[in-house]
Formats: structure tokens, sequence, C-alpha cells
């Protein structure tokens, strides 16, 4: 179960992510291919639905952008960012969905972070060496409720973003 939290808002970026990993473990309710090469995941508890579209929102919505990223099992990978099939991609990110984030690891000496999930899962997310310009941010983490965002560059690190 996740510990529930609010951001202080004097936290640093970096502080916010290690509360942010700190309430893991965190279920995955929903994961998506977004447009291009995006992914989504929703996690935690699920909170009202959106009052406009009545979707379903969750506590926390990871988006993986603007970076090189690979999902593999046992080593194996899976799927990666330049996967043309939408529908192979979604059915394999489907799989995440009833598993739990269990960890994240952080190398900042390269920027590269792992997305560790239960039942041998791992996201790895790095930057993008081809076109890449270093203050594109590789994720935004939003949480429920906040105003603001929670970024990730390896120009600006952490950050929040209104």
């Amino acid at each position: 179960m996740s510990a529930i939290f609010q951001f202080s808002p004097a936290a640093t970026g970096k502080e916010r992510f290690e509360a942010f990993k700190a309430a893991l473990p965190l279920a995955v309710r929903r994961a998506r291919r977004g447009f291009g090469g995006f992914i989504t995941l929703d996690l935690g508890h699920p909170m009202e639905p959106d009052a406009i579209t009545g979707e379903p929102q969750w506590q926390w919505h990871l988006w993986v952008y603007t970076c090189d990223w690979d999902l593999k099992r046992g080593g194996e990978r899976l799927l990666w960012r330049r996967e043309s099939d939408n529908a192979h991609a979604n059915l394999v990110l489907e799989r995440l969905q009833g598993e739990d984030l269990v960890a994240i690891e952080f190398a900042e000496a390269d920027d590269c972070f792992i997305f560790r999930f239960s039942g041998g899962y791992d996201l790895h997310v790095d930057p993008n060496f081809y076109g890449y310009d270093a203050g594109d941010d590789m994720f935004m983490l939003f949480k429920h409720g906040e105003r603001d965002v929670l970024s990730y560059s390896p120009e600006r690190r952490f950050y929040k973003a209104a």
C-alpha cells in the first residue's frame, strides 16, 4: 500500500522525486501508447473521474516522452520507443496493468532511469542521443490534485514545471 502525502510547495524537484519513490509500491492501473513513441502510465489509487471527460483518474500519471525507452522482461526487450505497430505496443503495455511499480533506479552520471515492476518488467528510460536536446524533458510526473508537475531533463535535472 502506498503512503498518502502532500508535496511541500518549497520542496526541490529532487525532494519531490524522492517522495514519489517513498510512495512505492504503486499499482499500474493503465499503461498505453501515446502519440508517436510516448507512453503513459497511471499509477496508484483511484481518484474521482475527470469532470469534463468522465475518464477515470489515478493518484499518479507518468508521461514518458522525448527520450529513448525500452520495456524488458528478464533482460529480453519486449518493446521500444521506435516500435512502429501501435496495436502491438498497446498489447505489450497492457501486460503492465495489474503489476506494481516497485523501485526506481537513477544513474545521475548518464541520466538513465530504470522503473522496476513486479512480474520482472523493467522500463529503461534514457536520453535520445539522436537529435536530443539536453533541455528536453524525458518524463513528466503528475500527482492528482497538484497544480504543477515534476519534470526531468538532463540540463535542468528534476524540476517543478507549471
